[in-house]
């Protein structure tokens, strides 16, 4: 069967303003939300959906973010809660390429590296404004991508039977979901397509993106397309629980 399991990984916690999330919505009220890596599994393959923030200290003196991180929310000790050696993975895919969705790319050394040919192009010379959040070298910045061999795609893309990319652009140019059939349905990781469920639920778009109706296109395509989205910045995936599992 072309059925894959996904597990998420709860790997830091932070406080954000929420019209960060929920465009002009709410604003001046605080949320608590995760900081999620996603593994998948299936066919054969170990597959990364994202590696999370490098460390506290880059949220707090580059980004200006509370982030904490307790002893096991630390990326390897997350893997190590669900038995996976972070060396057996063979395929990290980045959603996109945000300092807190790429950043801790040395524990995956037997990995290839995958983001889409905008991203990586984007990236290299972003917008004055978003250039933080790139961790730009504009600002004398790192990017957490820097040292490694970053592979490219174009568009959507099938990387195996029931394990599908979907250009998603709107939050940046080269976001991208991941589509996956598990044996509960197909299941979507929106990567920041869509922070939470309310912003399915009030059709509002992400507050943070580089063109708002790109983001309300790519959020309605992740929902049409979806029997469950997996949005990228909600604890009630996790519903209570240190991971969530989906499929088998």
């Amino acid at each position: 069967m072309d059925t894959w399991k996904i597990v998420a990984l709860d790997t830091g916690t932070s406080i954000l303003e929420k019209s960060i999330l929920t465009y002009l919505t709410d604003v001046g009220t605080s949320i608590r939300i995760p900081r999620v890596m996603w593994y998948i599994e299936g066919q054969g393959h170990r597959i990364m959906v994202d590696t999370s923030v490098e460390s506290e200290t880059i949220a707090r003196d580059v980004i200006g973010e509370n982030l904490t991180r307790g002893p096991e929310q630390e990326p390897r000790a997350a893997l190590a809660l669900i038995g996976v050696d972070p060396a057996s993975i063979d395929l990290v895919v980045f959603t996109h390429l945000h300092w807190d969705h790429c950043g801790n790319n040395n524990l995956f050394p037997q990995a290839r590296f995958l983001a889409q040919r905008r991203e990586i192009s984007y990236a290299a010379a972003p917008g004055t404004f978003f250039q933080r959040a790139f961790l730009s070298p504009a600002l004398g910045l790192m990017p957490p991508y820097a040292g490694i061999r970053l592979e490219s795609v174009d568009g959507d893309q099938e990387l195996w039977p029931g394990l599908e990319l979907l250009h998603c652009p709107g939050h940046t140019p080269g976001s991208q979901a991941v589509r996956v059939k598990t044996t509960q349905g197909w299941h979507t990781i929106s990567g920041d397509a869509i922070f939470t469920y309310e912003n399915l639920n009030r059709d509002i778009p992400p507050g943070f993106h580089i063109n708002v109706d790109q983001s309300m296109e790519s959020m309605h395509r992740i929902a049409r397309v979806s029997d469950v989205v997996l949005p990228s910045h909600d604890y009630g995936v996790f519903a209570g629980q240190p991971v969530a599992e989906f499929g088998t």
